[in-house]
């Protein structure tokens, strides 16, 4: 069988996602999705994708879309998506996580956080303080060792569905002053998911590199074998490609 991988070097957040739509159509490999978040329905899907985004603080952080297309987020809506689903660790209802119960931590994880009394983000900024900023040691993992085994768990209905996080890593480097950070997903809806989730990363990047004396805001990469766009985009996938 032929594999595809696909890497892409963008000079921003804008230019990177248009780039990946371009590619998902024309690389992406269809598939129907035997269960999980649209079961039933069908995907197109890298084999394997990865980019490097030079300047990802360029603004607008959310995509420039063509007249006519709705826009998939804003940046009002990013900066709410960074301080609630990256910053905030306080859970809702109906919530059994969000990204910042790993990043910025919370009590329903601090047993699986062997220091309980700073967060992951808080311990990154520390140590990178205290240690220097020439190692390869800040990383966060997103997820616990057993988050695979919430799709054992029996539900009755799409809300009681339980999932384990689409983000498992973020690394944080420092080269020649500037912070540089990369993403690790396990699975990604790149039409609505992307640019909410690097967006919000640009600004998880500015407020770690504003803690550090000396740093600024830098790249931003990313990996995924999940990046995916799901049938029902395919058609505004198309239009902004005719655009």
């Amino acid at each position: 069988m032929k594999f595809q991988p696909v890497q892409i070097v963008a000079n921003d957040l804008n230019d990177c996602y248009f780039q990946l739509l371009g590619f998902v159509y024309h690389y992406g490999r269809k598939y129907k999705i035997d269960t999980g978040s649209f079961a039933g329905a069908y995907r197109l899907e890298f084999d394997f994708c990865s980019g490097f985004i030079k300047y990802p603080h360029t603004r607008p952080l959310s995509p420039i879309m063509p007249e006519g297309i709705p826009p998939t987020t804003t940046d009002d809506e990013l900066d709410k998506y960074f301080a609630n689903y990256l910053m905030d660790s306080n859970l809702e209802e109906n919530e059994h996580y969000r990204y910042s119960s790993w990043i910025n931590g919370c009590d329903h994880y601090n047993k699986f956080i062997i220091n309980s009394k700073e967060t992951p983000l808080e311990w990154v900024i520390r140590h990178f303080k205290e240690k220097g900023y020439g190692n390869n040691h800040c990383y966060i993992n997103v997820g616990n060792v057993d988050s695979g085994f919430n799709y054992d768990i029996p539900y009755d209905n799409e809300g009681e569905r339980r999932t384990s996080p689409c983000l498992r890593g973020i690394d944080f480097k420092i080269k020649d002053s500037y912070l540089i950070m990369s993403v690790v997903f396990r699975s990604w809806d790149l039409y609505a998911g992307f640019p909410e989730n690097m967006g919000g990363m640009a600004l998880l990047n500015e407020y770690v590199a504003e803690q550090l004396d000396g740093i600024k805001p830098g790249p931003l990469a990313f990996t995924s074998a999940g990046l995916h766009a799901y049938d029902y985009q395919i058609e505004p996938i198309m239009s902004i490609l005719r655009k």
